[in-house]
This record gives C-alpha cells, sequence and structure tokens, in this order.
C-alpha cells in the first residue's frame, strides 16, 4: 500500500512528493496521511480574489476652444493638443442635404464628392499625388446639415495642407469628363442599393415619418443623378461655400495664432456671403399607429423599423433621453438585445437610438428577424416601449447604462481627430463650449424618474410608425393586431390595405407573457 501511493504521488509530480516530505517530517514519526491530487492542487494554488469594484468615473476638461474670426466672418475653432505632433483641420460648411433642391436631391453629396476630383489648378490625381508625398490624408463628405473637407498631416505640414485644402474646397474644377464618371457610378451604387431590404427599409421609413420635410430625403435617386448638370454643382456650391455660412475646427499640436494666420491667409478671400439657413416644411404629427409594409416577394427575412419624431439635439432632455435610450436598447446589454436576441432567438440583433438633427430628430428601433417570426418581433417590440413609458429602470440596469455612456467618453476624446468631430458638434447644434466637460456629470446625475419623463414624452409607441420590408404575403394581414396595415411594393405602388383589428384583439386574444 505504501509504494502505492508513493508511485501515485510521484505521478502527479514532484512538487506533491515534496510536500509529503514535508509533512512526514513535520510529525517526527510515522508515515504521512495520503493526499489526492485534488488537495494538493488546492493547497499550491493560490486564493482566488474577487477584482476590486470600479471606482466613480472622474470629471475631465476637454481643452480649451480658442475662437477667432477671419476677415470674411468665418469662424477658426483651434484644439491644443500635443500627445503627437500631428494636426486635423475640417472645414465645415453648413449646408447639406437639407439644403438640396427638391428637383435635385443629393445634390450636395455630389459636389462634396466632386471636390477632390480636380480644381482650377491642378487635376484630381495631382492633388492626391501631392496629398501622399506628404503623407497626409484628404477626405470629403456631406450629411444632413453640412458639408466636410478635412486634412490630416504633420504639425510641420500644416500651412501646406491648409493651401491644398482650401484649394480643393474653393476652387473645384467640375469637370464635365468627371462628373459624367460620377454620375455613373452613382448610377450603380443606386442599383445595388435597392436590392438591400435595409436600404429599402430605411429610405421608406424616413420619408413617410418626414413627408416633405428635407429630413425625408435619405439619398438621391437615378432621376435626379440623370437630371443634375455641371452648372447645378457650380451654383450650389457659389452659394453655400462663403465664409459666413462656414467655420474651420483645427485640432494637435499648433498654435492657435499661427492657426489663425494660416487660415487667413489660405480662407480669407473667399467671398463672406452670409448664413444660408434652409426653409423647413412641416413633418406629419400622425395621431395613431401606422404600419407600412413594403413587399418584397422571396425575402427570408423581414427588416423591420419603428419609431417616431422624437427631439431636437440641442434640446436639454437629450441627454436623460439618451440614458433611457441606453437601457432600452442602445447596446447588447440593453433590454431589446437581451431579449429578441438572447432570450428568444428572433435576430442577430435588435436595437434603438436618438438620432440627433439641428431640427427635430427621430427615435428609432430596428431589427431583422425570419420571416416566420415577424408578428412575435414586432409584438416585443412593442411590448419594450411601452414598459420604458411605463415602469421606471431597475437599480442595476440604470447604473450599467449610465457607466456604459460616462466610461466610454473617454474613447471619444482621445486623438485630435476626435476632438475635433466634438467641437464640429458643438457648433453645427449651438451647444455651449463646456457642454462635453459637464456631459458625464449630466449622465451620473439622471435619475430614474427622470429617464422614465422623458422616454414618456420622445419614445411613443401608440403613435409610432412601423415599416417593415419582406414577403408580405406571409405576414401582412396578421400584422392587423397592431394597427392599420398598408402594403406596398418597392416603388410605392399601393397593393393592399388592412384595417386595424387592435380592439377586436384586445378583447379576445391571449396577452403576451412578461418581459423578463
Amino acid at each position: 500500500m505504501m509504494t502505492r501511493h508513493r508511485f501515485g504521488l510521484v505521478v502527479v509530480g514532484l512538487g506533491a512528493v515534496l510536500l509529503l516530505a514535508a509533512c512526514g517530517s513535520s510529525k517526527g514519526s510515522g508515515t504521512a496521511e495520503p493526499q489526492s491530487a485534488k488537495d494538493v492542487n488546492a493547497q499550491a494554488q493560490p486564493k482566488r480574489e474577487s477584482p476590486p469594484p470600479p471606482t466613480e468615473a472622474k470629471n475631465m476638461s476637454l481643452p480649451t476652444v480658442h475662437v477667432d474670426e477671419l476677415s470674411n466672418g468665418m469662424q477658426v475653432n483651434t484644439i491644443v493638443t500635443d500627445q503627437l505632433p500631428v494636426v486635423y483641420a475640417t472645414l465645415v460648411v453648413r449646408s447639406g442635404a437639407e439644403s438640396d433642391p427638391t428637383r435635385l436631391p443629393g445634390l450636395s453629396g455630389l459636389v462634396a464628392q466632386m471636390l477632390k476630383e480636380g480644381t482650377t489648378k491642378r487635376s484630381g490625381a495631382k492633388v492626391a499625388e501631392e496629398i501622399e508625398f506628404l503623407g497626409a490624408d484628404l477626405w470629403a463628405s456631406s450629411d444632413e446639415e453640412n458639408s466636410y473637407v478635412g486634412v490630416r498631416a504633420l504639425t510641420e505640414q500644416f500651412e501646406q495642407v491648409m493651401g491644398i485644402l482650401a484649394e480643393v474646397a474653393g476652387t473645384p474644377a467640375f469637370s464635365g469628363a468627371e462628373l459624367a464618371k460620377l454620375k455613373r457610378r452613382e448610377l450603380d451604387r443606386l442599383a445595388l442599393s435597392e436590392r438591400e431590404p435595409s436600404y429599402i427599409a430605411r429610405r421608406a421609413f424616413y420619408r413617410q415619418l418626414y413627408g416633405k420635410h428635407p429630413y425625408g430625403t435619405v439619398d438621391t435617386n437615378p432621376q435626379a443623378v440623370k437630371r443634375v448638370r455641371r452648372q447645378d454643382l457650380v451654383r450650389w456650391h457659389r452659394d453655400h461655400f462663403v465664409g459666413k455660412n462656414a467655420f474651420l475646427v483645427v485640432a494637435g499640436d499648433v498654435d492657435p495664432d499661427q492657426v489663425a494666420e494660416a487660415a487667413q491667409k489660405a480662407l480669407g478671400s473667399w467671398r463672406a456671403g452670409k448664413r444660408v439657413v434652409p426653409s423647413y416644411a412641416e413633418p406629419p404629427r400622425p395621431s395613431d399607429r401606422h404600419i407600412l409594409v413594403v413587399d418584397r416577394p422571396g425575402s427570408v427575412q423581414s427588416v423591420i423599423y419603428l419609431g417616431n419624431l422624437a427631439i431636437a439635439r440641442a434640446n436639454r432632455e437629450w441627454i436623460p433621453l439618451v440614458v433611457a435610450n441606453q437601457v432600452l436598447g442602445g447596446s447588447a446589454a440593453s433590454r431589446l438585445f437581451m431579449d429578441l436576441r438572447e432570450k428568444r432567438s428572433l435576430t442577430y440583433g435588435a436595437y434603438s437610438a436618438i438620432v440627433g438633427r439641428a431640427e427635430i430628430g427621430p427615435f428609432v428601433a430596428y431589427a431583422s428577424v425570419r420571416t416566420e417570426v415577424t408578428n412575435e418581433a414586432l409584438g416585443a417590440f412593442f411590448d419594450h416601449l411601452e414598459r420604458i413609458n411605463q415602469e421606471a429602470a431597475e437599480p442595476e440596469e440604470l447604473v450599467n447604462a449610465k457607466r456604459y455612456l460616462s466610461d466610454s467618453f473617454p474613447l471619444k476624446v482621445d486623438t485630435p481627430g476626435k476632438l475635433s468631430e466634438l467641437v464640429v458638434e458643438l457648433r453645427t447644434f449651438g451647444l455651449p463650449d463646456d457642454y462635453w466637460d459637464r456631459y458625464r456629470q449630466a449622465i451620473r446625475k439622471t435619475s430614474a424618474s427622470e429617464a422614465q419623463y422623458v422616454a414618456r414624452n420622445y419614445i411613443r409607441p401608440k403613435s409610432a410608425l412601423v415599416v417593415i420590408v419582406g414577403q408580405a404575403a406571409d405576414f401582412a394581414q396578421s400584422l392587423q393586431e397592431f394597427g392599420p396595415v398598408t402594403v406596398v411594393s418597392p416603388d410605392g405602388e399601393l397593393k393592399a390595405k388592412f384595417e386595424d383589428k387592435r380592439s377586436k384583439a384586445a378583447g379576445s386574444g391571449a396577452p403576451r407573457g412578461p418581459i423578463q
């Protein structure tokens, strides 16, 4: 027996033999008690301790924004951060898709794309060659509110890249040959987009939600692309690319005085012009829910978008609403994702968002689900939207939501480029200069009752618009339990209508189970 025990310990390892010897010598005489491998390993391993709980997030202040004004009225915003010898410069023109002519949706986007295709002095290839030689980056883009031209380079090359930025933004050639190429690319892109259910759903959702308001147009269309001419781009650029309708944001290892001097040299010759304020058509204000189904025969999934007009970005209730949305569907740890994906396995992901706009922005919830579970998924969405209205968030989920928003904020300020984006947001939406300094504190101060109050005001399931793209024959008629249903083709042609059956369903249908 003794030999067998010793042999077993040798197999376990030398450490076990030494441990047995130590135990035997401590008794002074006799034979050591046999130990199992589990006991020996337990003694050899250090005791595991739980990690310390996270401490309260510290307040943080962004670098000061130095503000200057050029002779033509253009505002220059400079943020000094010297971690790296790099500089980002972004010229922001305060006109985007909201300023597009009705007959030419997407014109601002075409202008932005054409800026890099050549100037009156150099071809697009020559500009790209110089940017590459400097090891810099140059970009141009647009969105609903603004058009952008930006550069990134080493600080020592700041004046050179500012010259390139000014040339690209101020003196584009709008070559007819390059425009023809761009139009062909755009037509190909639109043709491919028409095959994407998510694209169709988003376009239909915003069109129905905003009506004739400029935010209702999310992209150009083939007719507008074919119709646009060089003089349309020239005219739009001339009217909007002016000093008083633009501002510059520079962030990096720079001196504010030198930035102002370089900006005056590069951009001060622009015509002052005036601030261009677009006119808005009043968006629809529905009093009841409506469901629009875009029929796409052969689809094996349904793309669901639902929501309502909610809030302007500058509204003081924006932050509490963001906290409420984080509880509801802001991340993979939120209610929608945990229920529709983790619990019910209806989708790969379900989310919601509050979209920032200068005018009224939307609340949107969305997911792609299997066709056969379309009704169940839509019911789950409405259950959660009702719940965020009627019940205050649980203490733990509120703490987790606020911690996620607060603790992830430093990731938005860790580079000069990200700092410049925050300043662009300040100027675009008219927020105070100390907004981001107070942002985390405002999140942490949001109470459960405040989050519920704003959710009740701005998340309105009873008057929500629902857009579903999928094979309508499989589910459209049964959606009557949620409200009146209209079925259209992707081109908008009416195919069917079904009346609202909610009142009948309320009296006879079995209630859905509680959400956990």
